[in-house]
């Protein structure tokens, strides 16, 4: 849509600008003064309260009332936030096509719900390396919250402003600066519900000198983290077998294995009847199904056919592992965040500052066991002289040939977790100079950053070329009974097998050198006519690599497997050292129209070395008539250019989870032909020709102020992309043959042997909302009370995948990567008195449509909606010490159900991108101060 056609439907919804988050900072104590500050999406220094900004401001304080001690915390409860699968649980799903397989243990941002790569993450107003392995968006983990003084949060586009990134919008986390003395912290949070998810933060923090009086300033921060793992099989409601609510796990393993049809084996090409009477033949047989015990094993559970539209009678001696609750509900982690910052006052103009940030982030990855099936190319059936041989034939199997070996799939329990160690390092050195000439305000800056990160294998991984061998030996038992171990010999055995370190690692690095000027242009006769212009110079680069010469992720067990094939790890193609330059110059002007009506004015041109150039354009009043109404809003375009990974082709196969019929070679349903039951080789690459995506958008509202300190505001915004930067699913691909026919290769026998998926520039996309809110404070004998709200009702998010697809509505649908949810809100009541404070906080999730398995018979059901509540109380009545503790979901309300496909979403019984799987949580924490 053209700009000029946006800014028709935006005047006719209604006028409106979001200003509720600066109007509730400016009504608490913690604002001191007014001055002439830059604010984000910016670079013109003015009054706090000037300006067409949409900009929600969250001091430290707001944060400590909370509880809330990281940005993850910090976003989840905010309505312009997506929830998308952006936290480091819902990272850990490798399995999700549409999950970018290398996040492992970061966090995210995703404001609007446009993706972590369309936000735009700042530190102290400039830009820091992304994710080291990814390279797709900053990882909230690399950010020093302990040292945080505030977040400003600009809900709209700024890519006139700040270039690529700036499409859903910018955070941008402010610093302490000019800090004396010594604050020393510790934070304890423990669920009381049994089991793991306790979190623990030490942290420093002190400055000496004074800027004005010393003419220096030296500040350090240091903070320490450690988070323990919380398992599904702690938590009642991660649970993926409940048939009764349609929810059971897609899978022919188990612990115990089953027994399947292969030519020459004991259960033979056509499998088997079972007893007298019934002329079915068994194609795959579990012995204790035989006994209605699968689940006398650990997370076994009888196969449920009649949910996954397969014939009951063929499955139904099948035993199936629910796999689901064997996920981890939240990651351990280890981390520290160091930051360290000198500034110089040079005279009473020039200021001068040499900033160094530093970060590590150790978390681990829990995956269910591995799953295999035995193959006659491979030779590793189990063999008939083998001390553990199952003999079915006396379990009533008539057509059981105990000459024979036998063939199976089996889940790799006794080898443990699959098991990922994630390490994250950041590093950035900034640098800068910053003060006045004359009536001009300048702006200098050098700065250097890198990400390293990297993953090694811990555990539940085996060599395929090993596996193979130890197979054949038939000391290992896959129909180990219940109650009984592996021999030591068999799991010497295991061990031997196993593949441990460095699997993969990445890196990012910035080199950035920026430079602005702003002040007054001249004189109008509504006041001054202010200027900003700069540039902006950046090298960015990228590599990543699997270890050499140490692993080779595969997906099966290959007659032909080389020394360093590995089962089922999840390994990436690849990419060499990349670079690219990026030039940039942008001019802004605020204009007095007349009293009371400003303008913004902004313009950006951006120059990439491998994808060209581009042009963005904002435009932005703001009108306030009299104190009580106050109206302002914004027209721009926006870009999003390609990462490195969305731009480099990709070779590694990965393997479908789920069955898929072919409709060339399985033109109906057929339970004795192979390929309706088909599961795929699959790539997921990226394209060297992508181009920037773009968008148009803009914000329209009012904030309405009947009394000083009682406010209310609404705003329409709305955001339109092309040439959208899109990760074809393989679900996608599979169940749009006809359309994507091209993407399946076969091979010489015309079976699928490999199926391509991965980014495009996929059509466009069309998303509006309205944030809504506001914020009250009252003072009484009784004490300060302040209460507000804030939420964001999204009103549509259209997309297709291509523009030959009609737009599809997604707004209270299922989705596999972001859920687009009609409301989110947060609401807090706050009262203080004397050394005494409490912050009751409530958010708000509404439920939207489960995922549609409607093709199995599946009826549809709406998730219910999600609300929990917070409660916390702060004491400062002994001398420099301020306690504060309280509980996150006070209610202990578990997360709605859902029985959305595991394998497609991360999560058995619920979803991590909307429950808190913790429960009632005690949180404490203790800071002192050293003045």
């Amino acid at each position: 849509m053209k700009l000029n056609q946006l800014a028709r439907s935006l005047a006719l919804v209604g006028m409106g600008v979001h200003v509720a988050g600066m109007a509730w900072a400016q009504s608490g104590p913690e604002v001191k003064k007014v001055e002439r500050v830059e604010v984000t999406g910016s670079s013109i220094k003015r009054l706090a309260s000037e300006g067409a900004l949409p900009v929600q401001i969250i001091s430290a304080a707001e944060l400590n009332r909370k509880g809330i001690t990281t940005a993850e915390q910090m976003l989840s409860q905010m309505g312009v936030n997506g929830t998308g699968a952006d936290s480091a649980v819902a990272n850990n799903n490798v399995f999700g096509s549409d999950t970018d397989r290398l996040t492992g243990g970061s966090a995210n941002a995703n404001l609007r719900g446009l993706g972590p790569g369309s936000t735009l993450v700042l530190l102290n107003g400039r830009r820091v390396s992304t994710h080291g392995m990814s390279g797709g968006a900053v990882d909230l983990n690399a950010i020093p919250m302990a040292a945080v003084a505030r977040v400003e949060v600009l809900k709209d586009g700024a890519s006139a402003i700040y270039g690529t990134d700036a499409i859903g919008g910018v955070i941008n986390f402010i610093l302490k600066k000019d800090m004396q003395g010594v604050d020393v912290g510790v934070n304890f949070s423990q669920p009381l519900e049994s089991g793991g998810g306790t979190k623990r933060r030490a942290s420093i923090t002190g400055g000496f000198g004074n800027l004005d009086r010393d003419r220096f300033n030296v500040l350090a921060s240091l903070a320490l983290d450690k988070d323990d793992i919380l398992r599904g099989n702690e938590r009642s409601w991660a649970n993926g077998f409940q048939p009764d609510r349609y929810l059971s796990p897609d899978s022919s393993s188990h612990p115990f294995a089953n027994v399947i049809n292969v030519a020459n084996t004991a259960l033979g090409a056509t499998g088997s009847t079972v007893g007298s009477g019934d002329a079915t033949r068994y194609t795959r047989i579990n012995a204790l199904s035989l006994k209605g015990s699968c689940d006398a094993i650990a997370t076994g559970v009888q196969y449920q056919p009649q949910l996954w539209n397969a014939s009951a009678a063929a499955n139904r001696y099948l035993c199936n592992t629910d796999y689901g609750r064997q996920y981890m509900l939240a990651p351990p982690k280890d981390a520290f965040n160091l930051v360290t910052r000198g500034s110089f006052l040079l005279s009473d103009s020039h200021t001068a500052f040499v900033e160094l940030t530093a970060s590590r982030t150790e978390s681990k990855a829990e995956l269910t066991p591995a799953q295999f099936s035995t193959t006659t190319a491979a030779g590793n059936h189990y063999p008939v002289n083998g001390p553990h041989y199952l003999n079915l034939k006396s379990a009533g199997v008539n057509d059981f040939d105990p000459t024979k070996p036998i063939a199976y799939r089996w889940r790799m329990q006794d080898f443990g977790n699959r098991v990922i160690g994630n390490v994250s390092d950041n590093q950035r050195l900034a640098t800068g100079l910053d003060g006045d000439i004359g009536a001009y305000a300048y702006k200098l800056g050098l700065s250097t950053a890198k990400a390293k990160a990297w993953s090694d294998l811990i555990d539940g991984y085996a060599y395929t070329a090993k596996l193979n061998e130890a197979l054949k030996t038939g000391l290992i038992n896959p129909w180990v009974k219940p109650g009984e171990k592996q021999s030591q010999a068999a799991m010497d055995l295991i061990e031997s097998t196993k593949a441990r370190g460095r699997l993969m690692g990445g890196e990012t690095t910035l080199t950035q050198f920026d430079g602005s000027i702003s002040g007054g242009l001249m004189a109008l006769p509504a006041g001054s006519l202010d200027f900003a212009a700069g540039f902006d110079l950046r090298r960015e680069g990228y590599k990543f690599a699997p270890e050499p010469g140490a692993f080779n992720c595969v997906s099966g067990l290959s007659s032909t497997a080389t020394a360093t094939d590995v089962l089922l790890c999840p390994g990436n193609s690849a990419i060499g050292k990349q670079s690219r330059d990026i030039k940039a110059l942008y001019a802004e002007l605020a204009v007095p129209v007349v009293k009371g009506l400003d303008l913004q004015l902004a313009l950006r041109h951006d120059r990439y070395s491998d994808v060209g150039s581009t042009t963005n354009p904002k435009i932005a009043f703001r009108f306030q008539p009299n104190d009580m109404v106050l109206l302002r809003g914004s027209v721009n375009t926006g870009f999003k250019a390609p990462s490195f990974q969305q731009l480099a082709p990709n070779t590694a196969p990965l393997l479908d989870t789920s069955d898929w019929r072919d409709p060339e070679l399985c033109p109906t349903v057929s339970a004795s032909n192979p390929n309706c039951t088909r599961r795929l080789d699959y790539i997921v690459t990226g394209k060297p020709d992508l181009k920037p995506e773009k968008s148009t958008q803009g914000t329209i509202g009012i904030v309405f102020s009947p009394l000083r300190d009682l406010s209310f505001y609404a705003d329409y915004w709305r955001v339109d992309l092309d040439e959208r930067l899109r990760k074809l699913t393989l679900s996608e691909v599979k169940n749009n043959y006809a359309l994507f026919k091209d993407r399946f290769a076969r091979d010489s026998s015309g079976r699928v042997s490999l199926v391509t998926t991965g980014w495009e520039n996929a059509a466009d996309s069309s998303t509006k909302g309205l944030d809504w809110g506001g914020s009250y404070l009252f003072k009484h004998s009784s004490g300060t009370w302040r209460a507000g709200v804030n939420g964001t009702y999204m009103i549509s998010h259209k997309e297709r995948a291509l523009e030959n697809q009609p737009l599809q509505e997604l707004v209270g649908q299922f989705a596999l990567r972001t859920l687009y949810l009609r409301n989110k809100l947060s609401a807090d009541i706050g009262w203080a008195r004397d050394n005494w404070a409490a912050t009751l906080t409530t958010i708000y999730k509404s439920g939207y449509m489960d995922q549609d398995m409607t093709r199995y018979g599946t009826p549809r059901r709406k998730i219910n909606d999600y609300t929990t509540a917070n409660l916390f109380a702060s004491y400062t009545g002994f001398k420099n010490t301020t306690i504060t503790a309280g509980l996150n979901n006070l209610f202990d309300k578990a997360p709605p159900f859902t029985y959305h496909n595991v394998d497609d979403v991360v999560g058995a019984g619920w979803d991590p991108r909307v429950g808190d799987p913790f429960g009632r949580t005690l949180s404490v924490s203790v800071n002192y101060s050293f003045r």
